[in-house]
């Protein structure tokens, strides 16, 4: 298996991947098949050569105190059902690794429909935040100060406390951190030198000299909790002096458990995580073998929330066909690119018909093995094949892929993809791809432009949408059919709205050249007999209608390149003249919902997953 090791003390640069023997369970042991480690900054801390007096580590060793995975095997002793369950634990060390040994005593189950990433960013600080909130005996109306209040054990003090009830002020370097700690409940966000007032409990999570200036705010009878030392000591308090002023002093015990201790606060930390009351912020997840740049990040003091390393990716797949609970979220291998492929961490995916028609078997035989969904994205990316030069790491993109967007991670072909400009969000970017090209082929058989009147079935889809916009833009007069509801929101792009059905010739206002059928209504004979050419209809859902009919199908591959799409597109999207709203986005956990309210339809514009993998811009 692979490690990372400590070789030495110092940067970041001294963590080497090594193999490593498979690890073996003894006595009230498992072995845990790792998908998530979590990075504390203690890890970067220890690893630079700092608290030796305290943590007897010396290199060569393995970090890491924290995973979440599979268990693989149960050594003598253990209940053999915990083989097979996915788990967080907390290790005395040994966790950057494709496995890790754990304690029995130290597993938590992860409850069903939490992610196997946010175990891993909670299963340390969501006791610790627990433990520091019970202590605190917060009061509706208390005055709260988090110090570190952007970072992995402040964004939950943040929610809990304000949960709680407490006036919450979070004091964090940057805008970004105050930022989050604001989405999670802070009253008031703050740089370390704009904190004013008093406060009846500051939770210090920085010590030093940030914590001695938040100790001086604690009002008669308050409390202070010191329980973080990123800047390398504790607060320097006189225990004198807070006993003259009544200040009740908490330290790092608070935040320090036996087994049993942690076992009872991780299982509920992990509860309400899966009920949605309790979380942090992964800032960052990288792939193992680059656990180094997540130290370097954590160094640099930017990053908001946890970072995180990555042993599996997740991918919704499937394996028969069927209606959308053959869906599944899992873990899988991180795939790799071959030569010509970048590997693409996910932020967003769209969702089309056609993914919900190929799982349902309306295309092709069955899967022969899990088969993944989604064909557009948009993300990072976080890896290049051979011979790929046009890409690096860190680039933001978009594009498309063969299969499998529906994933924390996926494996494009490097022309496939686009760069994706600063002011174009994740979430609109990959609901464009497919849309953007496929309007953008089909305009370009029918030859729409100035002086042409252009019929689009089915407006209101994301081709509709983006076919009409950029055909107003070449100069066409466009015609739509599209449910009353919708007709107000066309009559705002320039469209002219009319509902579809029968009757349809009537209602129209005035004779069409051209024909673009995206709907699969069954409108090809119409069409043909509106234009009186089968060679001025394309139509893009109905093969067999063009076929009888004599009309164009033009089917999605190979396409037209993204770049030749996107150089025409792009700078209308920025200029307000083509929009694709997204009509909801779904977590991918949800991703089988998204894939029914596809196939249900009637929605106004894409349908996009949000995949949440994260790497600093």
């Amino acid at each position: 298996m692979r490690t990372i090791v400590v070789s030495r003390f110092g940067g970041p640069e001294v963590l080497e991947v090594r193999d490593a023997p498979d690890p073996v369970a003894g006595p009230g042991q498992v072995v845990i098949g790792v998908a998530v480690v979590d990075v504390m900054s203690l890890d970067a801390q220890l690893r630079s050569g700092w608290g030796r007096e305290w943590f007897p580590n010396e290199p060569p060793y393995v970090p890491g105190t924290g995973v979440a995975g599979r268990v693989l095997s149960a050594g003598p002793g253990v209940d053999p059902s915990w083989v097979g369950r996915r788990v967080a634990a907390l290790l005395p060390g040994g966790g950057y690794a494709e496995q890790a040994v754990a304690a029995v005593e130290t597993l938590v189950a992860v409850p069903d429909g939490l992610r196997l990433r946010e175990a891993a960013a909670l299963v340390q600080v969501g006791p610790a935040a627990l433990s520091l909130i019970d202590a605190a005996e917060l009061k509706p109306g208390a005055r709260v100060l988090v110090t570190g209040a952007g970072g992995a054990l402040g964004l939950p003090l943040v929610r809990l406390a304000a949960a709680a009830g407490a006036h919450v002020t979070a004091a964090a370097r940057g805008a970004a951190k105050q930022a989050a700690a604001r989405r999670l409940g802070a009253s008031r966000a703050a740089g370390y030198e704009e904190v004013e007032g008093g406060f009846d409990v500051v939770l210090d999570g920085v010590g030093g000299e940030v914590g001695a200036a938040a100790f001086e705010r604690v009002v008669q009878g308050g409390a202070f909790f010191a329980y973080g030392v990123p800047s390398g000591s504790p607060a320097p308090v006189d225990p004198a002096l807070a006993e003259r002023r009544g200040v009740r002093l908490v330290g790092m015990e608070q935040v320090q458990f036996a087994p049993a201790e942690f076992r009872r606060l991780a299982g509920r930390a992990l509860a309400e995580a899966a009920a949605g009351r309790l979380s942090t912020v992964v800032g960052m997840a990288v792939p193992l073998r680059e656990a180094a740049r997540a130290h370097a990040a954590l160094a640099d003091r930017e990053l908001v929330g946890k970072a995180v390393l990555l042993v599996a990716a997740e991918a919704v797949r499937h394996r028969r066909h069927g209606d959308a609970e053959v869906l599944a979220l899992e873990e899988v291998p991180l795939p790799e690119p071959g030569p010509g492929q970048v590997r693409v961490a996910v932020r967003a995916a769209g969702v089309n018909p056609v993914d919900w028609k190929i799982r349902a078997g309306l295309f092709g035989p069955p899967p022969a093995g899990p088969a993944g969904t989604g064909i557009e994205l948009a993300g990072t990316i976080d890896a290049v094949g051979p011979d790929v030069t046009r890409w690096q790491v860190g680039q933001p993109v978009f594009g498309r892929v063969p299969s499998g967007a529906l994933a924390t991670h996926a494996l494009a072909d490097a022309g496939e993809l686009v760069a994706r400009p600063d002011w174009l969000p994740d979430e609109e970017a990959a609901a464009l791809p497919v849309a953007a090209e496929t309007a953008y082929r089909a305009l370009g058989l029918l030859g729409a432009g100035p002086g042409r009147t252009l019929l689009i079935h089915g407006v209101a889809g994301g081709v509709g949408l983006v076919a009409a916009q950029l055909a107003r833009a070449r100069g066409a007069r466009v015609v739509g059919t599209a449910s009353e509801r919708r007709h107000a929101f066309l009559r705002g792009l320039g469209v002219l709205p009319v509902t579809y059905g029968d009757g349809l010739e009537e209602r129209l206002p005035g004779p069409v050249d051209l024909v673009l059928d995206a709907s699969g209504r069954d409108v090809v004979e119409l069409s043909v007999r509106l234009t009186g050419d089968p060679a001025r209809v394309v139509t893009i859902a109905d093969p067999a209608g063009a076929a009888r009919h004599g009309a164009v199908f033009s089917a999605g591959s190979p396409g037209v390149p993204l770049e030749e799409v996107f150089g025409e597109v792009l700078p209308l999207v920025r200029a307000g003249a083509v929009r694709l709203p997204v009509a909801e986005v779904f977590p991918l956990e949800r991703a089988a919902d998204a894939h029914r309210r596809s196939e249900a339809g009637h929605h106004l514009g894409k349908l996009v997953v949000n995949a949440e993998a994260v790497l600093p811009r």
